[in-house]
């Protein structure tokens, strides 16, 4: 291999370097979706529902945007607050707008029966007393209070029905600029539109940090470890041209950036320094302690000590990255295979282009520096060597513990797929929701299609039912839906007797009530409330604040009131909340197929790779327990399991099996050479336990800015990373060799490395 490496040596540089090139080009094809829907398959119930929803009544999201001012009632409020809502019915991304000034009621007038809304734009109150009449009758409205008038009189509610064709970026900067034209109000948004809006801005800033400073922190790390310009130079350049080949090979097949993307660069510039680090970590070995100079011998060396180890840690973490190939969700099933590919490019760098470059530039000189560091490297790890190899099963017992202790705790784990929950507290997000929550209906929607006709009294009957019901439930804050208008224009086409404050009884009149309605409301509206076959009626339902296992609940309540009162099991409800929820759930699935996938794996190649089943054993049960550990971590930590951190589990045994599988290799190597356990583990310490030591540090502080993301699960995903890079380190250097020390020799007597 060194050969032909040194004889291709120019054109193997070439070669890495013009193909890197050419996928820097597919990389601006790339785009932030910051849509929920996005991960979730498009053959699971909710989005199956959502579809429909969305078809049948021309949209199934909404956005809400609250406007306050403590002096609403006055004619100057009130008129700028009806020019709020004028503008936002011009945005070419609203289809529809209900406030107080598009919601209408049905009266008498001397031309006859006319639809008016509850505040005529057209008519606003000219004088203070006008103002203050309005604000009685609004408070005494029964489907205007606490709903799209706040109860204390001083904060607006707009709902806003997005287009079919919505751009979430366009639609929320021009709900921005009106924002900004009307500093008089104080504004709020909730929905997932703007949540999607922000996620986007949230991901741009998020890649730039993660990357720029994930590269500050593998740069620190290596120049303090190798303390080289080659040493720092080449694992950051392979690291780069992996992150540029991966992205670019993203853009060439216009895949879409989400949060579940965003893992992405954090794993790369985590892994892909892994295999140069050791490399160069055995070519200074071979330059420095064994005395070597010429260039083809000493990577010839270098390719030979390495090549079971190297090859072995490759294929294992591959493997657990792959296993994502299974997951339910293909956004997840994306990044495991992106990775994958941005890890081989960086094996193969390793294994081509860092010889071939090395090849050309001289041998490194030696200096005083590197020996006086040699020394108190082998006064260390002779130290530690003899204390664990003294203190073996205490630290077996301890590990046993510690695992143990991790699984009482996991069952402690939280699963929330509650949007707002991916934001901090004082997120513009999580502020709109809470104070939409407190002062109005809530800001939470969801729209149920219930198949009922309301062209008959029967229909409408039951649509009733089914409305009040829905108001009954202490989570739902208000109904909107085609019952109401109807009841009301049945009692005031009866003089308001109040006899008739009901739905039509008999199927004439219900016709004849419903031609009036559609005659009167805008095709807009129309198409919100009822099919166009008028085989189903939409009920858009605000929820209060409320956790994903509750709106799972109100969800399911609703579905089973709908099929018993219609006898027919054709209901739909609709929600990206839900979509969140059902998603949640198949992370879960997708997290323990991948884990269970990925730890037999790690088993079959390291059993394969050298020769034993005691030596894949012993790897996959220390992975195990470290894999507790974390997962107890969060449990006691209350860090609940989202769709970033249930992909921990996986990537921990990618990362951390590479540790022991390098400690292993060299230990053998040593005890084949006649070295005692003692000796053996001290050496194996203070030369490959270097490399393992650098590459660990590298990754712990590459998934430090990840630290001061905007989104929670990210930063969990952070500090869940950190920790199990650290139990791997503490895995790979301490509890592996004290394993080594414990099982009889003749468990490992076939194993032969080289």
């Amino acid at each position: 291999m060194a050969r032909f490496v040194y004889r291709f040596r120019y054109l193997i540089i070439v070669f890495f370097l013009a193909l890197t090139l050419a996928a820097a080009a597919f990389i601006p094809n790339l785009r932030f979706d910051g849509d929920i829907q996005a991960l979730a398959p498009t053959n699971v119930s909710s989005v199956v529902e959502y579809k429909k929803v969305s078809d049948t009544f021309g949209g199934a999201d909404s956005l809400a945007l609250s406007a306050q001012s403590k002096n609403l009632f006055t004619p100057q409020a009130i008129s700028e607050a009806a020019d709020i809502n004028k503008e936002l019915q011009n945005l070419p991304d609203a289809s529809d707008v209900v406030s107080i000034f598009t919601y209408v009621e049905p009266v008498n007038t001397s031309d006859g029966l006319s639809f008016v809304p509850y505040v005529d734009p057209a008519s606003l109150p000219k004088d203070q007393a006008a103002a203050d009449a309005l604000k009685l009758s609004l408070e005494s409205t029964k489907t205007i209070s606490g709903k799209l008038l706040s109860s204390d009189g001083d904060t607006l509610l707009f709902i806003i029905q997005t287009a079919p064709t919505v751009s979430r970026i366009r639609l929320i900067e021009g709900i921005q600029v009106i924002m900004r034209e009307h500093p008089g109000f104080a504004f709020n948004m909730a929905g997932t539109s703007f949540i999607d809006y922000q996620m986007v801005s949230y991901m741009k800033h998020d890649v730039v940090v993660l990357v720029v400073f994930g590269l500050l922190a593998v740069l620190l790390v290596l120049a303090v470890g190798f303390r080289s310009l080659r040493g720092i130079f080449l694992p950051l350049f392979t690291i780069a041209c992996s992150l540029i080949i991966t992205f670019g090979f993203m853009g060439l097949l216009r895949a879409k950036l989400t949060i579940v993307a965003l893992i992405i660069p954090i794993m790369l510039i985590a892994i892909c320094n892994n295999y140069a680090i050791h490399f160069l970590t055995r070519f200074y070995e071979d330059v420095f302690v064994n005395g070597m100079s010429d260039r083809v011998k000493i990577i010839d060396s270098s390719f030979k000590s390495l090549s079971k180890p190297v090859w072995l840690a490759f294929l294992t973490t591959v493997a657990s990255f792959i296993s994502f190939i299974t997951s339910p969700i293909p956004r997840i099933a994306e990044m495991g295979l992106f990775v994958a590919f941005g890890i081989t490019y960086a094996f193969a760098m390793t294994m081509f282009f860092i010889p071939a470059l090395l090849s050309i530039l001289p041998p490194p000189k030696k200096h005083r520096r590197y020996h006086a560091n040699e020394a108190l490297i082998t006064r260390v790890a002779g130290k530690a060597g003899h204390i664990i190899t003294r203190r073996r099963l205490w630290i077996l017992g301890a590990t046993l513990l510690v695992a143990i202790v991790g699984v009482i705790y996991i069952p402690r784990i939280a699963v929330d797929s509650d949007l707002a929950n991916y934001f901090n507290p004082k997120d513009p997000v999580r502020v709109g929701i809470d104070f939409i929550n407190s002062k109005v209906a809530g800001s939470q929607l969801i729209k149920v299609s219930l198949p009922a006709d309301p062209r008959t009294a029967d229909g409408l009957a039951k649509a009733r039912q089914f409305q009040d019901y829905a108001e009954s439930l202490g989570t739902v804050g208000s109904v909107f839906s085609l019952v109401d208008s109807i009841q009301t224009l049945n009692l005031v086409f009866h003089d308001n007797d109040p006899a008739y404050n009901v739905v039509p009884a008999s199927d004439d009149a219900a016709a004849q009530l419903l031609l009036l309605v559609e005659t009167s409301l805008s095709p807009e509206r129309l198409v919100q409330l009822v099919s166009e076959d008028y085989s189903q009626l939409c009920f858009s339902i605000q929820l209060k604040a409320v956790n994903s296992a509750t709106l799972q609940k109100t969800a399911d309540l609703l579905r089973a009131k709908a099929a018993e009162i219609t006898g027919s099991n054709d209901i739909a409800i609709a929600g990206v909340s839900l979509i969140s929820n059902q998603l949640n759930r198949l992370v879960i699935i997708s997290m323990l197929q991948s884990f269970v996938i990925a730890i037999v794996l790690i088993f079959a190649f390291v059993a394969f790779g050298f020769r034993n089943l005691s030596a894949g054993l012993a790897s996959a049960g220390i992975m195990i327990a470290i894999v507790l550990v974390v997962f107890g971590f969060m449990g006691i930590a209350g860090i609940e399991l989202s769709t970033a951190t249930a992909l921990v589990a996986s990537i921990t045994l990618g990362v951390g099996i590479d540790y022991l599988i390098h400690f292993s290799a060299r230990w053998f190597t040593e005890r084949d050479a006649g070295k005692s356990i003692e000796e053996a583990t001290s050496r194996t310490l203070g030369l490959t336990g270097r490399g393992i030591i650098i590459n660990a540090l590298a990754i712990i502080f590459a998934v430090i800015p990840p630290f001061f993301s905007q989104f929670r699960p990210i930063m969990y995903f952070g500090v869940l990373c950190f920790m199990s890079i650290f139990l791997s380190l503490v895995g790979g250097l301490v509890v592996m060799p004290s394993l080594l020390s414990s099982v009889p020799e003749k468990f490992f007597k076939r194993i032969k490395v080289s």
